[in-house]
């Protein structure tokens, strides 16, 4: 979400300082409204010191926000952003070294390890996460009649970056395995290691990801008095570069560029040496229907059906390792909805939905050669609300069972090699509560809670392969990984109009790293604080000011905080073990402090 343009000239500035060396400045001006035409322009700058290991970030972002209005309902809203990201990247841990070492441990070493030909293996400085993002948007609304409106809303994004570990990697004359480069201008391993230098022969090679995504949403709203339809159409063809360059090493051990745009390595035939060189282009689109009917004041009932198709063209364009290959796959889908909302009366609502949706693979899945992947099925799910909401001027509380019944449910993992990879779980029934309930009290204070309850139980024995044998894992009946079954959240807070103040904290329950729960992380509370002053102000130079207080993860509880990479098993099935999982590491208490105001 991001705010519109307001009528008035005024600027918003903001500056924030904290923990781990942290500063943030943002500002925001406003040109206000000229002949319909309202704007605003903001920069933001952030740095800091990594909470744990060694290194920096850095992300400067630009957003520019133009909306204008032309009356009798006819506007144009464009957003343009820019961000940019110059940082090293985290470590995940798994559970064994988080209680051995710490949350503090970082397997990324401060300074460059060498191992037994002489040769950097390791070091924090080669694992980098740059990344720069566009994106822009065009919302486009036009009032074609009174009960008939348009909206067309083109978009563009673009990704350039890469994520990597702290490895360095070995490239010479012998490096060619199979693939389609001729490494005769290298020195051979031999030559390398007997140079005496310990950063010759091996190099920086980033996962590098560069993706272009144009698209277009349009919807055509007709109003028919008791039926109001809804038909849309959406188009989008990404594409995608997916490459891994060798960049050299500086005599520090430190790459020589962390953007990888014409400093890689060529063979002899003048072509850019990668470890992975694919391009997906991937057409989408998705046509619905809807119609929303107010059968009287308290029956409202919606129904509709979408066709979604994605197809996904591969050119694998040949590696170190791999031969050019061109591989293709299309998902085709129906996804009917319905929901009924019953109102008993001013405040008590019943509400029923159910609806129909499909999560694609990634595109690895064209390119990996185990199992037949490029068969990987989509994930599907039939998806079910029963619920209840009251509201009343001080109260609102709400009420909703779910039910989800998931089909080739997809969970993201690695595999040996620390490629990405998609698990096919089978089925998966995910069935639960959700309560909330917020109010304010008397004497300025207010409050909130909630409460989810989720049974994520797996339906199948999963069948994994380990050198050809098919081994079957016990996974029916298993919670699936990475879902609490309890979370609780809780918070009181105050605002008397001069000073507020938050405090609350959120409960999660255990949760599995792997999907037949020989591993799990113990469940956690966190807390946190907040504490504000709207400060006094000469109104005729600054409309309103705020000293503002964050404290987060108030008692510095250390935990997991959740699963980064599912492994099918974490213990040993007829000699088969996948794996141990590795786990997001729960932030330190953060203390922030930031200064706003508005002119």
């Amino acid at each position: 979400m991001t705010i519109r343009p307001t009528k008035e000239t005024g600027a918003f500035v903001k500056q924030i300082v904290g923990s781990n060396a942290t500063r943030k400045t943002f500002a925001r001006l406003n040109t206000g409204e000229v002949n319909g035409l309202s704007n605003w322009l903001s920069v933001s700058h952030t740095e800091g010191q990594m909470w744990r290991g060694s290194g920096a970030v850095r992300a400067d972002k630009v957003e520019w926000n133009s909306f204008f209005d032309a009356g009798n309902g006819n506007t144009a809203n464009l957003i343009l952003k820019y961000h940019e990201q110059d940082n090293n990247s985290y470590s995940q841990l798994t559970k064994g070294q988080f209680q051995q070492y710490g949350r503090k441990y970082d397997p990324y070493p401060a300074n460059p390890t060498v191992g037994s030909n002489g040769k950097l293996n390791s070091y924090y400085a080669l694992a980098q996460n740059p990344f720069q993002t566009f994106t822009g948007v065009l919302n486009t609304q036009f009032k074609l009649a009174d009960n008939l409106a348009l909206s067309v809303i083109p978009y563009y994004y673009w990704g350039n970056g890469s994520g990597v570990g702290s490895s360095s990697y070995a490239l010479n004359r012998g490096s060619n395995q199979g693939g389609i480069f001729d490494l005769g201008n290298l020195p051979s391993a031999a030559q390398y290691n007997a140079d005496g230098s310990s950063t010759t022969g091996v190099y920086y090679r980033p996962s590098r990801t560069q993706t272009w995504r144009p698209g277009i949403t349009t919807k055509l709203n007709w109003d028919l008095g008791d039926h109001s339809l809804q038909f849309g159409y959406w188009y989008e063809r990404a594409r995608q570069s997916q490459t891994q360059p060798f960049i050299a090493l500086k005599s520090s051990g430190k790459p020589t560029d962390t953007w990888p745009d014409g400093n890689a390595v060529v063979d002899a035939n003048g072509n850019t040496v990668q470890g992975r060189d694919r391009f997906t282009v991937t057409p989408a689109q998705k046509v619905w229907a809807q119609d929303t009917w107010y059968i009287n004041p308290d029956w409202t009932l919606v129904a509709g059906l979408a066709y979604m198709n994605v197809k996904r063209d591969g050119t694998n364009n040949g590696s170190l390792t791999e031969q050019p290959e061109k591989r293709n796959q299309s998902y085709n889908k129906l996804l009917p909805n319905v929901g009924l909302k019953y109102q008993l009366d001013e405040r008590d609502q019943l509400f029923y939905s159910l609806s129909r949706n499909m999560r694609i693979p990634q595109n690895y899945v064209l390119y990996d050669k185990g199992l037949d992947s490029i068969n990987a099925k989509p994930e599907t799910s039939w998806n079910h609300e029963l619920g209840w909401r009251f509201t009343d001027e001080d109260m609102t509380v709400a009420a909703t069972l779910f039910y989800m019944q998931f089909k080739d449910r997809q969970v993201s993992s690695k595999d040996i090699n620390g490629d990405f990879a998609d698990i096919n779980a089978g089925s998966v029934n995910n069935s639960g509560l959700e309560l909330e309930w917020s109010g304010l009290l008397p004497n300025h204070f207010n409050y909130y809670t909630s409460y989810t309850y989720t049974k994520a139980e797996q339906q199948d024995d999963l069948t994994v392969y380990n050198a050809g044998k098919a081994i079957v894992l016990p996974t029916s009946g298993k919670q699936f990984a990475n879902v609490p079954k309890n979370m609780l959240a809780a918070n009181i807070g105050y605002d008397d109009g001069r000073f507020y103040g938050t405090f609350g904290g959120k409960y999660t329950s255990k949760l599995f790293g792997d999907l037949t729960n020989d591993e799990a992380i113990s469940g956690r509370t966190v807390f946190n604080l907040g504490a504000g002053i709207y400060l006094p102000v000469d109104k005729k130079v600054v409309k309103d000011a705020t000293l503002r207080l964050n404290v987060d993860n108030l008692f510095d509880k250390k935990y997991l905080d959740g699963v980064y990479t599912t492994k099918t098993n974490a213990g040993t099935y007829s000699g088969f073990k996948d794996g141990d999982p590795a786990y997001i590491v729960g932030l330190d208490r953060t203390v922030t402090v930031s200064l706003e105001a508005n002119f």
